[in-house]
């Protein structure tokens, strides 16, 4: 199955949102990893649930306040830091790339500091954590776009999909959701944009 767009979902928890989401051709799965218990998932958890997948790529996505070699223990194609956290680029001694999620607002504060790393990031994030206007976000991912690859990581609004595929993003970055009771899951919040997706 194809989509009209690449899509990453993330904060994958469970195998039933791991399996939907590659079923359905999503690019990249994002797993939220920590080693404290009800923070995300572990090293084992992680595991028992990507030896079960292929197709997508894995992402890490590490707290603010993960240790820098966390990722070692790992085997993922890239690395999710927000952009307040990106002096551990280069305290990170590999050719790991990165995807840096940033709030809009915060654009100015870090855009220096983003294209002193540009070779080492795959991707941007932004979300739109203050309700800026439309105008307002179209010209703040308008220049974003100029140097990185987008990805919208601020909730979709189904019924303008269309529109928002035509703005200067390579795609759409989702959430996965914890399951009801194991193997139990409600995919609306994905279905309904993902079906939209869909290569008909």
């Amino acid at each position: 199955m194809s989509l009209k767009t690449k899509v990453k979902v993330g904060s994958i928890t469970n195998l039933s949102d791991a399996r939907y989401c590659a079923g359905m051709g999503v690019d990249m799965l994002g797993f939220a990893i920590s080693e404290v218990e009800g923070h995300g998932i572990g090293a084992t958890k992680f595991k028992e649930i990507t030896d079960w997948i292929s197709g997508p790529e894995f992402i890490l996505e590490l707290p603010e306040w993960a240790v820098d070699d966390m990722f070692k223990k790992y085997d993922v194609s890239l690395i999710e830091l927000s952009a307040s956290e990106i002096s551990k680029l280069n305290s990170i001694k590999s050719e790991q790339h990165f995807i840096i999620r940033i709030d809009l607002n915060n654009w100015k504060q870090y855009q220096y500091d983003l294209l002193t790393n540009i070779d080492k990031i795959k991707y941007v994030i932004v979300i739109n954590s203050h309700s800026l206007n439309d105008t307002e976000v179209k010209s703040i991912v308008a220049e974003i776009a100029l140097d990185f690859s987008v990805l919208l990581g601020f909730e979709i609004n189904v019924q303008r999909l269309e529109d928002y595929l035509r703005w200067p993003i390579v795609g759409l970055a989702l959430n996965g959701s914890e399951e009801t009771s194991p193997g139990i899951k409600d995919y609306d919040h994905l279905s309904s944009i993902l079906e939209k997706l869909e290569i008909e």
